[in-house]
């Protein structure tokens, strides 16, 4: 269904043309789209200014929550008749260590289980057994609360322990909720391969499913695992594309045998990994049901089977530090309110030390009650589809979904997902995804607070759990394990860190600031926060009139790198002798100079006098830094 805006929408148009023309002007011939249009990337452009105007022609924009195709969510009155389940995942190898911090959150406000059986490339909780189910969901009452069991590959194994749990406890199967799934494409993406193959373990899933529709009605059975995209660092569009991909893997398998899109639907559990664009992530969900609806449709279902499938969100893990932990906590906390405006069945809202492996009590029950917060305080459960209306939001939906939708028909015109992953297509479009974050990271236009923007040397970082193994053998596909956002940064940070523990001081740069306050503050503190991000310690409080004497200063400082910290209408008369007489005084000194002239004439004569690099903005901050550290024998 589209909305038609009428007669307004003229005067709306003018209006806005009429600001775009003053803020121009204000801009004094910097182009508009340069200066005040953001590019995503998924590639969009989004605009400094939204309106009513933006609403036009666009899908769905009428439809109520609660209706298909569920652009609004499945629940006519949102939140309001019930939350979502907080289905907090806990850090525990071991199934007594797991039941035991279990029981105690479930006391501390948790209403569902979720565990993760390890294998394959996914860490999780130990079950190898009956036994170990059996100690792992000790004391929990199975018919009343949801339990939501996820194995890599082999579900049919977990199943069948799981039910037999059920009929040794002596509760009615039918009561079950929750569900019981694995996602074998996931598994093949992250590890390249799937013990046994794929096929068989695809036919596995439709096996359980078909065990599980009878003996127990209400349990989710085909768990479609979105995070393997997000985890690679993949675009939100590439993840909803993917992600709609493999659900119509799933279906072709089961009308192969028999069993139609309306049967599955009901019994489909999708999670995603919610990342750090805020509204971006909250348009992802938005978008995710009416594409979804579409997949149905196309294979034979109503409209209204869309509104069976429940969605899981958990908060990302690419963009969590070591550094500076202690921001994640409210990285985690934008991102569960993403999820919750988005309208998700189900949240788990990751500790800030969720990397250790190893969250204690206190961090759990911060994540925990982060849930709280959202339900009780911010009002999230008050309004169905709070972010409905916003000129923003919807737009940004509507693009978004186009553009998943596109790829998402690429996939299948390939052959569908399985076999463009043979081809390795969508593996290139997230490394390619994956390259252009990191280059991004490496400049600094895309910060992360603690590591690439004001790191705190002091600040002692976490230690990251050992990474689970993948499946061994030679591998089918191109993998795409998971990744960290700041993987490369913390790297550098350890090997400075290692280096002090070494020698006993952190590695040393020495900060030549020229002139008064005004002249060398700018650049100086550009400078020293760019060389913190590796470790460095800055030296030099002092400023100096004359190019010799900061040079000097630099040699007796004992660093190994002096950046020159002035303007550019100075440069010219300093720079040249700086470097000269410290080069002559310490010829294997790292002269650097804090700026980039923008005459090339300018920065080859620099290099002649003895420049042997240059930071600014656009500088490759993690490149370069890792040749300082390896120039210094630190890494």
């Amino acid at each position: 269904m589209s909305t038609t805006i009428t007669a307004p929408l003229d005067a709306l148009n003018e209006a806005s043309a009429r600001w775009k023309k003053t803020v121009e002007a204000e801009l004094k011939g910097v182009p508009f789209e340069k200066k005040l249009v953001t590019r995503t990337p998924e590639g969009i452009a989004l605009q400094p200014l939204y309106t009513r105007a933006d609403l036009a022609g666009l899908s769905d924009i009428a439809a109520a929550p609660g209706t298909a195709p569920y652009l609004r969510g499945t629940r006519p009155l949102g939140y309001k008749t019930g939350g979502w389940e907080l289905a907090q995942e806990i850090p525990a190898t071991e199934p007594v260590a797991f039941n035991k911090a279990l029981l105690a959150d479930l006391m501390g406000g948790q209403d569902s289980v979720a565990l993760t059986a390890a294998g394959a490339g996914l860490s999780g909780v130990s079950v190898k057994s009956l036994q170990d189910l059996e100690n792992a969901l000790a004391g929990v009452e199975l018919a009343v609360l949801p339990v939501h069991l996820r194995a890599a590959v082999n579900v049919a194994g977990l199943g069948a322990h799981y039910l037999a749990l059920v009929k040794t406890r002596g509760v009615a199967v039918s009561a079950l909720s929750g569900s019981v799934t694995a996602d074998p494409i996931a598994s093949w993406v992250r590890n390249g391969r799937v013990e046994g193959g794929l096929a068989p373990a695809i036919a596995a899933v439709l096996a359980w499913s078909g065990t599980a529709a009878v003996a127990a009605p209400r349990l989710r059975t085909v768990g479609i695992d979105a995070t393997v995209w997000a985890d690679a660092a993949g675009t939100s569009t590439q993840e909803l594309a993917f992600t709609l991909a493999a659900a119509a893997e799933y279906l072709r398998a089961f009308a192969a045998q028999g069993v139609t899109a309306a049967t599955v639907a009901p019994k489909m559990r999708f999670s995603f990994a919610m990342g750090p664009q805020f509204f971006t992530e909250v348009a992802k969900l938005r978008a995710f049901r009416p594409l979804l609806t579409r997949v149905l449709v196309a294979f034979g279902a109503a409209p209204t089977a869309a509104g069976g499938v429940a969605v899981h969100a958990t908060t990302g893990r690419w963009n969590k530090t070591l550094l500076d932990a202690h921001v994640n906590m409210l990285r985690v906390t934008t991102e569960a309110l993403s999820a919750v405006l988005g309208g998700v069945d189900s949240l788990h809202i990751a500790p800030y030390d969720e990397l250790t492996g190893a969250s204690d009590t206190t961090s759990r029950r911060i994540a925990r009650n982060v849930h709280t917060l959202l339900a009780e305080e911010f009002g999230m459960t008050l309004t169905a589809d709070p972010a409905g209306g916003s000129f923003y939001v919807e737009k940004l939906t509507d693009e978004l979904g186009r553009k998943a939708w596109a790829l998402f028909q690429d996939i299948e015109s390939k052959g569908g997902l399985i076999a463009a992953l043979k081809a390795g297509y969508p593996q290139s479009l997230v490394q390619k995804s994956a390259a252009e974050k990191s280059a991004a990271i490496a400049s600094r236009r895309m910060g992360i607070v603690g590591t690439n923007l004001f790191p705190n040397l002091k600040e002692k970082p976490l230690a990251a759990a050992p990474v689970a193994p993948g499946a061994a053998g030679e591998t089918d596909i191109t993998p795409l394990p998971a990744c960290r956002a700041s993987s490369e940064i913390e790297t550098l940070r350890f090997a400075a860190d290692a280096f002090a523990k070494r020698t006993g001081a952190r590695p040393k740069v020495f900060l030549a600031k020229m002139g008064p306050v005004i002249q060398h503050k700018p650049r100086a503190d550009f400078s020293a926060g760019f060389f913190a991000v590796g470790g460095f310690e800055p030296l030099g409080k002092q400023s100096f009139d004359t190019a010799e004497a900061a040079a000097q200063a630099a040699a007796a400082s004992g660093a190994a790198i002096a950046v020159l910290c002035s303007t550019d209408d100075t440069y010219p008369e300093l720079a040249p002798v700086f470097a000269r007489t410290l080069k002559a005084a310490k010829p294997d000194i790292t002269v650097i100079l804090a700026g980039l002239p923008a005459d090339a004439a300018v920065v080859a004569s620099f290099r002649e006098a003895g420049f042997d690099d240059f930071i600014h903005v656009r500088a490759n901050l993690t490149g370069m830094l890792a040749n300082l550290l390896k120039k210094i024998g630190a890494l």
